[in-house]
């Protein structure tokens, strides 16, 4: 059986299985919460993890770390001299802490002040990628301790410190002996993890002993001499672990009859080699293989015999690896872990000294003050030992950086992940160093970049760049020691002027990034050295070879930051005093290269840095402004794609028109006159579509040094055409040197729409036109007249795009003009006319879409000819040019045309044919007309939009200009058509800003105008969205439903799905349009908002008004147009509420009242409407709208007399926690309790609503603990919460529920389990709850039954007596259960609560019909789930106080009749007891909780899709990692959905004085009868088995079963098969009576024979003893069986042919479905009290449920059961509370045939079912931060992670095909799938992230998290 996966392995998975960084991260820190609330899991929490920090995945690496930082900083600091005073002094020195230690000389820990860094370069063994072979021979068959001390051993010789290092490890193949196990092909594990299989065979773990011993282990490896007394104290515990393999809860015993094969593989964690589906294994020998009975070809080997033996009493729990001794508990706890991970750090894969580095990062920055510490020293001591562990890793730390030779390329540089992580892990290590330390490490790093005097003929530049790198982090880590020590800060800025200098461009980069975090203090301490240093900096920037300089973004970031400071600038003024060269005006001009580097990093610092020295140019330097640098910022600002950098762009563009107005822009214009034409023309370039690009003029643009740049044809090579200069001035790179480099603004100026995107082109557009406004707004007033005509004239362009840019850059223009222009207004008849011209024309830049209308006209026309023979002079002639085509006069091809011809000239033209004609061509003619009406439509809708967008545009023109005309209805409309329909929203919000404008300028003026118009039109726009703002009048008509649910089901079913999406887009970008127009008039306004537009308050409150009067309002509704206009003033408010100015927040709380009125009015629409507004109303004044809420409105969601009421509240809430997210939290607990209530309401909607918000807040319950009291909380809220707090510790932890007193006399003392459940029921009952106690069999759900349901009874007469209240009125409770149970109720009844009386509403019709006068009378009815079937309409109608269902997994089936019965029962509380709620499939659990809760999983089919499918298809073995994961999600959302209802404990948790229960497989082999029976079989039905399996039809179905069935039966005897009848009947009868036998003989049926085998071992049936002289023996057996049988059938060959034939003395009872119910429990009562019954034979179906047959302590399975829980609940009837013995339970399997293919498939569903409802279910314990979820396995424990076998075991050859679980070849609704089917793309791994490198290595979330 598979071991059930714990939470703790879920978490543990997810730190490898999550596929974003946010799950990883959460399971990493909900790790980290373990170790908080269970202290002591420190080292069992570590080993689980650490062996994921060698992943061979970086995001694994980075998350295991994480979770260790946190398990880590939640463990208490060691500090052994806390109390010093009890110990005296006792001086050691060195030598003697090291002895102590037990370190031998190879141990000997390394000191700074004896590392020799020449001898490292010259010896040490160099650190790459990986080893270059896959594992290392003389490590392979070593224990993780053995390998410890190996390697320690070695370190020394390693690192180069003993001369030249021999590596003897390298052997290949040929050196291997013919029989060793370490054979490459089959190499034992390497001990490190692979997170793709099994998570935990690794160094971390004690390894089986068969998957580690090899021959030579059985000696000791290693001379133990050289182990000390830790590694002694580990290698005996691996010893003992290896004896130890029984001592946990599950043992393997091996109980087979026979001796494995030959052939059997040997048990080891070595993977099985795996062959494709399809592949074949010729080397299989298949003659030696069983033949397989279930599929006709053998899958797999057999599976071996073994039984599981369940300990009893306290576990004796394996230590980890990483825990220390008894003997070392003195000593830090993380020693030991160090030590396996600072030998990791020279390990040859770099994978595992990335994580080695990152592990001891996380202990060092908590817990490094406690390294080398021990008890029983003085603090002096253990201050020195701590230095010396400290040291010893600070040489270790140092030598890796010295011997890393590992890079990542990463685009356009390279990433050194080792000696980045080891930096950081120096960085924690400095941070705990005394300062002598920290500077002899510093001395260290110095001799690493300088490399002198080491021997070695050139300096290494990995060398160089690891020193750089430690510096960098010194510099960070320990400012102090530059303040406290000068020649600190001068060697850093020496070793950063080198670096800087270096020809690595790594080198600099690392160089330029180490100053950054210290730039203040160097400022401050050497402000002489600033100079030469900025010199070297800008020097730099002249020797970039190319774009792809990694160091180029470095230097540039510390060229913004440098100069950032006065200090630095006052430098280079000094510089530039003394040198020219150094000035600012040759210097800044250096930048203009990078503007266009290849990364946007880049691109972005060289624009911070020229806003610097922007800032700096008003102080008299700033002589580089000028044309050249605003055309190059002007050109970035059209070519840039990136959002970031464009609006960096603009804003330094901004500047420097600031700069020229600031200086007098006079100065400048002669200058600028030149280039502004160029400008303009550049940015209103037209743009083209797609597959049709525009190319942009390139002789538009400059290049960096000022000279024109090329024309387009030569632009991609960028080749210059100006003669080189033999000179060239120092501020200029090289032009031919960026020539070369990677072409960034290739694709836009190609015009390329399809790369570049629409929206971005145009964005770079408008930005660009923006920019112009602003200069051109400079100029004078005579040149701004010119500049407007100039664009003026590109308004009237043939292309739209060209007039679109025109029309903006006109605007921005106007919006900028600060001085009075004379004749401006002579422009405004052009703009109008442009305004009235006629939308015929066609604009050139998009004659590509007519031109596809053309040809599909052309196309059509065509048809007529070539297929209805049709004349061409019949036909319509095409004008062969285009209108906007180059050339097209006044009759070119137009839209018109194209209109015409495919409508009416396509009718006439029809008319004409022939009925010949018409035939022959009719369809083809129809499907051509079709086609390019789509073309031509499209077409269409193209131009419309650009003469929306362009026409808005002009419009815009006037508003910005105040010319608005007299009669403004075409400007006005222009506007409107924007807002309402233009796709592009950077477009549609310059529309909505301009009506803003025209709304403000009508304000302001004498007349109004049309503003009440416009902002009436606004309002109604934002609600024509019917997803938002539903029609009133359709919807009028409903008062008792949810209108939220039935729009979330229109969304989904709609009859027109294409059209509908369109209208839904259409409304959507209205909607949008119309919002950000009434944001910009809230900004605009503020809070003098409605006194400015009234009409706006009118349109919101006046129809409010409405609710505060009642009389006859909702008719009114009704009658006229106030219905809309009240659903449309919810929705205006809604949209309006988050831009509102705050001073108008008291105007919206006033409104909640009235919104109150909404949310419980009569009408479903008006209740859908001011629910969404008073949701969004509360999202932004949390404070009043929530106190208004909980204080007003939820104490009306309980109403029962009021449907309206509950319904309306409850969509709020449902509303609410969508429209306030995060906001929700603090007031989580005031919605929790109110929303279970209505979980149980009488309405279908309203518990639907309810179960669907609850199962969204209880999710964030575990956070709302954390967050701090929102402003506004009234006093009365802080206590009202504290009450529902302690509700909701109870609800989601049994254990705090309060004790409940039962107040009747129960006969029973109940345990203290027993007690916590009859609590956690009362507490269901006290809050209307409903659950389902799911204890293991055995535990006494009966009896905690009885005692909640005797003591409500009570309760409930009590409180009658008392109030006479109608709803505590006497209530009879029902009992529904199996009729085996019946009689089992009322005898557990007539013992524990003899005061009740009870009714067996069971038997036949007229017995029930006797009894139906009692059952109003009696306190419990009794009755059976086909009673409640037969008799539904006699029990539903009757009211009962508890309706409990035992063994409630009987209603699993939704669809079935008894379920739908069951679920028409009326009760007051409802409650299912079953050991075993999920049995197949996790979908049965809905219907269990559609009888509890209706609504509360949702639907049937969204269960499906949420948690059934998920779940099902992670549990395929092929399943990919995505898959898993959304399994294990599923699986964790239902477990925490669920959980608070679901009360599970086991056996083996609360009865410790249960006796173990064995399980063992007996197999039996097939007679030669049954084989032949079989082979005969599969000849015949074959094939069409086969073709029945690939059917899915009813009958093909059928046709499988019965197939199945025979194989089940002939497993038990032939004689089930061959009876009288079958056509071979005879034949095999004449030859069996031939040698003497009959079908029924024993001899042919294995499974008969092996029955009677195991009863005499019993002792069953076995003659007396004849020295046994008490003669006690012959009458009572040692041991009584239980035999279980599927079939009836199968039970009389027991009882006949063993039983009577072969064991005629064994007494026996018979249970099975013939006994009548009412008799069955006699049937019990006399085997459990008379010891001389040997046997009970029992049919699993009848004596599988709810019987205590604790006499019995033998359980024998002849048969077995598709679904396993059957089979355990059957087990169970002996192993139970009351059994004394230990239950053997024996199982019986032929082998080779379909039972194995049962027993495969029962082991699958039992691990479904106990993921998600487990022992967990006791209780959340601490739910802090999401531990309510339970887990579920991703890896299914196979070794190897195979596709595992039915037995276990991985599979070869074309086995593999089907032989994965069984349960995997079926989808969830338990159709076969088909092979193979999987996305192709699962296997790919996923492409290198460089963005995990620059998360993982930012120095500022470094520093912040070293500060914490």
């Amino acid at each position: 059986m598979t071991s059930v996966a714990s939470r703790l392995d879920r978490l543990v998975t997810l730190l490898d299985k999550g596929s974003t960084a946010l799950i990883r991260n959460t399971a990493a820190d909900q790790l980290a919460d373990i170790q908080k609330t269970n202290p002591d899991s420190l080292f069992s929490l570590l080993s689980r993890v650490l062996p994921y920090l060698q992943s061979k995945n970086w995001e694994t690496r980075v998350a295991a770390a994480r979770a260790i930082g946190g398990v880590i900083e939640n463990a208490p600091t060691f500090d052994p001299n806390e109390d010093e005073a009890d110990l005296k002094p006792e001086v050691k020195n060195e030598d003697a802490i090291k002895k102590e230690n037990g370190a031998s000389t190879e141990d000997e820990p390394l000191r700074l002040d004896s590392l020799d860094i020449k001898l490292i370069l010259q010896y040490g063994k160099k650190l790459l990628g990986s080893a270059g072979k896959e594992y290392e021979y003389s490590l392979a068959g070593l224990s993780p301790t053995e390998r410890l001390a190996r390697q320690k051993k070695s370190l020394h010789a390693r690192l180069g410190l003993g001369g030249e290092y021999l590596d003897d490890d390298l052997v290949s193949e040929s050196d291997m002996p013919a029989n060793s196990q370490h054979k490459l092909a089959k190499a034992s594990s390497l001990m490190r993890v692979d997170t793709k299989n099994k998570p935990r065979t690794d160094s971390w773990s004690v390894s089986s002993p068969q998957a580690t011993q090899s021959p030579q282990d059985s000696g000791t490896p290693l001379e133990e001499t050289s182990l000390s007394k830790r590694q002694l104290n580990q290698l005996k515990r691996k010893n003992k672990s290896m004896v130890k393999a029984g001592a946990n809860k599950m043992r393997v015993v091996d109980l087979a009859g026979r001796k494995p094969s030959e052939t059997d593989p040997p048990t080891s964690s070595i993977p099985h080699p795996i062959k494709l589906n399809n592949g074949h294994d010729d080397s299989a020998d298949e003659s030696q293989s069983h033949p397989d009975y279930f599929s006709i070809k053998q899958e797999g080997a057999d599976d071996d015999t073994q039984l599981v033996k369940e300990f009893k009493g306290e576990t004796i729990e394996e230590k980890p690896l990483i825990a220390p001794e008894e003997e070392q508990s003195s000593e830090w706890p993380f020693e030991v872990m160090c030590d396996y991970l600072s030998i990791d750090l020279f390990d040859p894969n770099w994978e595992l000294r990335h994580g080695a580095a990152m592990g001891l990062r996380e202990v060092l920055r908590v817990h490094g003050r406690g390294a080398g510490r021990k008890f029983g020293r003085t603090r002096a001591e253990n201050d020195r030992a701590n230095q010396q562990w400290l040291d010893d890793l600070a040489c270790r730390l140092l030598c890796v950086l010295m011997l890393d030779r590992f890079g990542d390329y990463i685009s356009d540089s390279v990433v050194a992940p080792i000696r980045e992580s080891v930096g950081m892990t120096l960085a924690a290590l400095l941070s705990k160093l005394p300062d002598d330390t920290a500077l002899a490490v510093y001395g260290m790093l110095q001799q690493m970049i300088y490399q002198m005097d080491t021997g070695l003929k050139e300096s290494v530049w990995q060398v160089c760049h690891g020193g750089m790198l430690g510096l960098r982090y010194f510099v960070a880590i320990r400012k102090d020691l530059l303040l406290k020590h000068d020649f600190v800060m001068d060697g850093i800025i020496n070793a950063v002027t080198r670096g800087l200098a270096h020809q690595d461009d790594d080198v600099k980069s690392v160089a330029a990034s180490t100053l950054i975090p210290v730039a203040k203090e160097l400022i401050t301490l050497r402000p002489n050295a600033l100079g030469n240093l900025i010199s070297v900096v800008w020097d730099c920037l002249l020797d970039m070879q190319d774009d792809l300089s990694a160091s180029t973004g470095a230097i540039m970031d510390l060229l913004a930051n440098l100069c950032s400071y006065p200090e630095v600038l006052e430098a280079m003024k000094k510089n530039a005093a003394e040198d020219p060269e150094q000035s600012f005006d040759m210097l800044v001009p250096r930048l203009y290269y990078f503007f266009r580097h290849t990364l946007s990093s880049v691109r972005l610092s060289v624009l911070k840095a020229l806003t610097k020295f922007l800032d700096v140019a008003y102080q008299g330097t700033g002589g580089w402004v000028g044309s050249r640098v605003i055309r190059l910022v002007f050109q970035n600002i059209l070519v840039e794609r990136n959002e970031e950098v464009l609006k960096q762009s603009f804003r330094a563009f901004h500047g420097l028109v600031e700069f020229l107005k600031a200086r007098g822009y006079q100065h400048y214009a002669g200058d600028m006159s030149s280039h502004i034409s160029s400008m303009i023309k550049a940015n209103l370039q037209p743009i083209g579509q797609s597959r049709h690009p525009i190319p942009m003029d390139s002789t538009l643009f400059i290049k960096p040094s000022g000279a024109p740049m090329v024309a387009a044809s030569t632009y991609k090579g960028r080749q210059s055409s100006e003669p080189p200069n033999k000179k060239r001035k120092r501020e200029e790179p090289q032009e031919q040197k960026l020539d070369n480099s990677h072409n960034t603004d290739g694709h836009i100026m190609a015009g390329d729409v399809d790369l570049v995107g629409i929206e971005t082109m145009i964005r770079t557009r408008i930005y660009g036109s923006r920019a112009l406004g602003e200069l051109l707004a400079l100029d004078s007033p005579q040149s701004i007249e010119q500049h407007f005509a100039n664009v003026l004239a590109s308004a009237r362009s043939k292309c739209s795009s060209t007039r679109l840019f025109s029309s903006i850059t006109m605007e921005e223009l106007a919006k900028h003009i600060t001085q009075p222009i004379p004749h401006l207004s002579a422009i405004v008849p052009h703009l109008q006319a442009l305004l009235d011209e006629s939308e015929d024309l066609w604009y050139a830049d998009i004659v590509s879409s007519l031109q596809a209308a053309r040809g599909q006209c052309q196309t059509l026309l065509a048809a007529f000819q070539n297929n209805a023979h049709v004349p061409r002079s019949k036909l319509p002639a095409i004008a062969v040019v285009c209108q906007g085509e180059d050339g097209a006069g006044p009759n070119a091809f137009g839209l018109a045309d194209a209109e015409k011809i495919v409508t009416t000239e396509f009718e006439r033209v029809m008319k004409l044919l022939t009925p010949a004609q018409r035939l022959t061509g009719t369809q083809y003619l129809k499907d051509a007309q079709a086609t390019a009406t789509v073309v031509v439509t499209e077409a269409r809708h193209i131009k419309e939009a650009r003469d929306i967008c362009v026409k808005a545009s002009i419009a815009a023109v006037m508003v910005a200009m105040r010319e608005i005309p007299k009669k403004p209805g075409q400007l006005i409309k222009c506007i409107m058509d924007s807002i309402k329909g233009e796709e592009n929203a950077e477009l549609q919000a310059r529309s909505a800003a301009t009506v803003a404008s025209l709304i403000d300028y009508y304000t302001n003026s004498p007349k109004r105008g049309p503003t009440d118009k416009l902002v009436s039109n606004l309002a109604k726009f934002t609600c024509v969205d019917t997803s938002e703002t539903p029609e009133f009048g359709p919807n009028s008509v409903f008062e008792d439903i949810v209108l939220s649910l039935r729009k979330e089901e229109d969304k989904k079913d709609h009859p027109d799905a294409a059209k509908f999406e369109k209208e839904a887009k259409e409304a959507r970008t209205m909607r949008r349009g119309a919002r950000h127009a009434l944001s910009v008039l809230a900004d605009l306004y503020g809070d003098q908002l409605f006194i400015k537009l009234p009409v706006l308050l009118s349109i919101v409150e006046a129809p409010m008004r409405l609710l505060e009067t009642n009389q006859g309002f909702v008719e009114t509704l009704k009658q006229d147009e106030s219905g809309q206009n009240l659903v449309d003033a919810f929705s205006v408010l809604r949209t309006m509420a988050p831009y509102l100015h705050i001073g108008l927040h008291d105007w919206m709380e006033a409104l909640m009242s009235l919104m109150e009125k909404g949310i419980r009015h009569k009408l479903s629409v008006i209740r859908y409407a001011a629910a969404k507004c008073f949701a969004t109303v509360c999202s932004v004044i949390p404070g009043k709208g929530m106190t208004m809420l909980v204080e007003h409105i939820l104490p009306n969601m309980g109403n029962a007399v009021d449907l309206c009421d509950r319904q309306g509240i409850t969509e709020t809430v449902y509303h609410l926690i969508h429209a306030m997210g995060d906001q929700v939290l603090p007031y989580v607990i005031f919605l929790i309790v109110p929303v279970l209530g209505r979980m149980s309401d009488s309405n279908d909607e309203v518990r639907l609503l309810a179960t669907t918000s609850f199962a969204t807040l209880v999710k964030l319950v575990p956070l709302e603990a954390g967050i701090p009291d929102p402003p506004g909380m009234s006093e009365k809220l802080l206590q009202g919460r504290e009450r529902e707090r302690k509700f909701m510790a109870q609800m989601l932890d049994p254990k705090k529920a309060e004790p409940f007193q039962i107040p009747v006399a129960i006969k029973a003392e109940l345990r203290s389990y027993q007690q916590d459940g009859v609590n956690w029921l009362a507490f269901l009952n006290r809050y209307n709850l409903h659950g389902v106690l799911c204890d293991d069999m055995g535990l006494g759900k009966t009896l905690q039954t009885l005692c909640i349901v005797a003591s409500d009874h009570h309760l409930r007469a009590e409180e009658y007596a008392k109030t006479g209240a109608p709803d505590k009125r006497r209530l009879p409770s029902l009992i529904v259960c199996p009729p085996t149970l019946s009689g089992h109720w009322q005898q557990e009844i007539k013992q524990y609560a003899p005061f009740l009386s009870c009714v067996a509403y069971v038997g036949p019709p007229a017995e029930r019909a006797a009894r139906r006068s009692e059952l109003d009378s009696a306190d419990i009815v009794i009755t059976s789930y086909d009673v409640c079937r037969n008799d539904n309409e006699v029990l539903a109608s009757r009211p009962w106080n508890y309706c409990v269902l035992d063994e409630g997994h009987l209603i699993k089936n939704p669809k079935a009749k008894i379920t739908i019965c069951v679920k028409s029962l009326m009760s007051n509380h409802r409650l299912i007891l079953s050991g075993t709620p999920i049995q197949n499939n996790v979908l049965e659990l809905w219907s269990l909780f559609d009888f509890l809760m209706p609504g509360f999983l949702g639907t049937e089919k969204v269960f499906l899709d949420r948690f059934a499918k998920p779940i099902s298809q992670s549990r395929n073995a092929k399943s990919s990692s995505k898959e898993q994961e959304a399994g294990a999600l599923a699986v964790e959302a239902l477990h925490k959905q669920v959980l608070p209802f679901l009360l599970r404990r086991l056996k083996e948790e609360v009865l410790n004085d249960l006796p173990p229960k064995i399980l063992q497989n007996y197999y039996c082999d097939l007679s030669d009868l049954q084989k032949k029976l079989f082979d005969d079989f599969f000849k015949k039905e074959k094939k069409s088995v086969e073709a029945s399996v690939g059917a899915g039809d009813k009958d093909s179905k059928q046709h499988i079963f019965q197939a199945l069935q025979y194989m089940r039966k002939l497993c038990n005897s032939p004689a089930l098969v061959v009876k009288e009848g079958h056509q071979q009947y005879e034949q095999y009868r004449k030859e069996l009576a031939a040698k003497g036998t009959t079908l029924r003989d024993v001899v042919h049926a294995p499974k008969l024979g092996a029955l009677h085998d195991l009863l005499v071992d019993c002792g069953i049936g076995v003659a007396p003893d004849s020295n046994d002289l008490s003669g006690s023996s012959g009458y009572v057996s040692q041991h009584r069986a239980l035999i279980f049988c599927q079939m009836k059938e199968m039970l009389d060959m027991v009882q006949t042919e063993v039983l009577g034939k072969l064991l005629p003395s064994v007494q026996f009872l018979r249970l099975d479905g013939s006994v009548e119910a009412t008799k069955r429990q006699n049937i019990v009562n006399q085997f459990n009290n008379d010891p001389s019954y040997d046997c009970l034979l029992l049919t699993t179906s009848v004596g599988g449920l709810g019987l205590n047959l604790t006499g019995a302590d033998t359980v024998i399975f002849v048969e077995h059961d598709w679904n396993p829980q059957k089979d355990i609940q059957a087990m169970d009837r002996a192993h139970r509370l009351g059994q004394k013995k230990t239950v053997n339970v024996y199982r019986l399997i032929t082998r080779g045939t379909l039972e194995e293919k049962i027993m495969g498939l029962q082991r699958f569903k039992i691990d479904v079912a106990s993921t998600v409802v487990n022992q967990q279910n006791a209780g959340l314990g601490t739910m802090e931060t999401d531990q309510i979820l339970d887990l579920f396995s991703l890896g299914e424990g196979v070794e190897g992670g195979g596709v595992p076998g039915l037995d276990g075991s991985a599979t070869n050859g074309e086995a593999s095909n089907m032989n994965g679980k069984e349960e995997d070849m079926v989808d969830v609704e338990g159709n076969v799938k088909k092979k193979g089917e999987r996305g192709f793309l699962d296997d790919i791994g996923e492409l290198w992230d460089e963005r995990q490198y620059q998360e993982e290595f930012n120095l500022d979330s470094f520093l912040q998290k070293m500060q914490k």
